[in-house]
């Protein structure tokens, strides 16, 4: 008898090990994985370990729900959440922090389990509030923060008080909304589910990378001389391919030095790979100038610098359109004395074709892909 029940057993767990993974899964593996091969050295999207049916039960007895199932095989099959607080989703174990500091809860997880409403939601950090906030109490303040957070689970953290939670309790269980906490917008809905979400995402981030890929002509270049100020390096360089010497700007968030100060970051000599794009800024807006196709292209005077923030004056030709896009009006501009292609951010109007040539003004910007020393 013993035996018998034994090979059940070993035969229901073979059944639960062999279980068929979800459309939903299967669909996110195959673009995870499409997205890790955009990357040369690994992708920047990086997932904690997938949990347990256990601990995933655990946590539900604990808050006294079940979570969405799409939602729940995420967990079970890709992963625990994203390594970086930013991205999406936040792990499960984070779940309660973000909110929790907005409705300064600590009696447990009661509230997860009631249902969600987006009156009570918005009566809270919609722009109502001002209208009731000096006509209650304190003890009457405290149970509409709560209510305004019931049954809901942080998925995201979008900063600035934005947050993206999926709906755990009530009729609307399974929705995603965007909840403003702190500028009184309140909440809206942004997905019937969380798959939905989670696959229009990472779509998006696949395009973005893509994007990139074919934008951004990269070359090799080398430093020989660096302006500093803040986190902007203004680098002069020489194209290492046709000994072309020219001036750009980029951005380092982590990297702040007085200007005349001095930086190890990028220092004079250091090998870089980048690639150059112009786009309209308010302090440095872009002008474009539509010149005959029949313009004579001069190498030395297709790039001239007019000023001493890395301000240019660039000539080039359209030579081909980019097949990937992401919703913003780019073209590249082939430079002859680079030899090399300028990404530029053009107004959404501005229609552009191969063979097009075009006088452009505007900040030289550059994005540093590897340094070498």
């Amino acid at each position: 008898m013993k035996k018998m029940v034994k090979a059940i057993e070993g035969l229901f767990k073979q059944e639960t090990a062999a279980a068929p993974k979800s459309a939903f899964i299967v669909q996110v593996e195959q673009m995870l994985d499409q997205y890790e091969r955009l990357f040369e050295d690994g992708s920047p999207y990086v997932l904690h370990n997938r949990l347990t049916q256990a601990q995933v039960e655990e946590f539900e007895a604990m808050a006294n729900i079940s979570l969405p199932a799409d939602y729940k095989d995420f967990l079970l099959h890709i992963g625990d959440g994203a390594v970086r607080d930013r991205q999406f989703p936040l792990s499960l174990s984070h779940a309660r922090d973000c909110l929790e500091t907005s409705i300064r809860n600590s009696g447990g997880f009661g509230y997860m389990s009631l249902p969600f409403s987006v009156e009570s939601c918005n009566r809270y950090y919609g722009e109502e509030f001002d209208e009731i906030d000096d006509d209650i109490s304190d003890e009457e303040l405290d149970e509409i923060r709560i209510e305004a957070s019931q049954g809901i689970l942080t998925v995201h953290n979008d900063g600035c008080g934005y947050y993206i939670v999926l709906v755990v309790a009530g009729e609307l269980k399974g929705k995603l909304y965007y909840i403003d906490t702190c500028h009184g917008q309140g909440a809206h809905l942004v997905s019937n589910s969380f798959s939905e979400y989670y696959l229009k995402w990472l779509n998006r981030k696949i395009k973005e990378r893509q994007a990139s890929l074919e934008q951004h002509d990269k070359f090799e270049c080398v430093i020989t001389r660096v302006k500093l100020g803040g986190n902007v390096r203004d680098l002069h360089v020489r194209n290492m391919q046709n000994d072309f010497s020219f001036q750009f700007e980029f951005f380092c968030p982590g990297d702040f030095v007085r200007e005349g100060g001095h930086t190890e970051y990028t220092k004079v000599d250091d090998e870089l790979v980048v690639s150059l794009s112009m786009e309209h800024k308010s302090y440095s807006p872009l002008v474009l100038e539509k010149l005959d196709g029949s313009f004579e292209l001069d190498g030395a005077q297709s790039l001239a610098i007019i000023g001493d923030r890395s301000v240019h004056t660039v000539i080039g030709r359209v030579n081909r359109l980019f097949e990937h896009s992401t919703g913003e009006n780019c073209f590249p501009l082939y430079v002859e004395g680079l030899a090399q292609e300028i990404l530029i951010k053009a107004p959404s109007e501005l229609t552009v074709s191969v063979g097009d040539v075009y006088k452009v003004k505007g900040q030289l910007n550059g994005e540093v892909y590897r340094i070498m020393r």
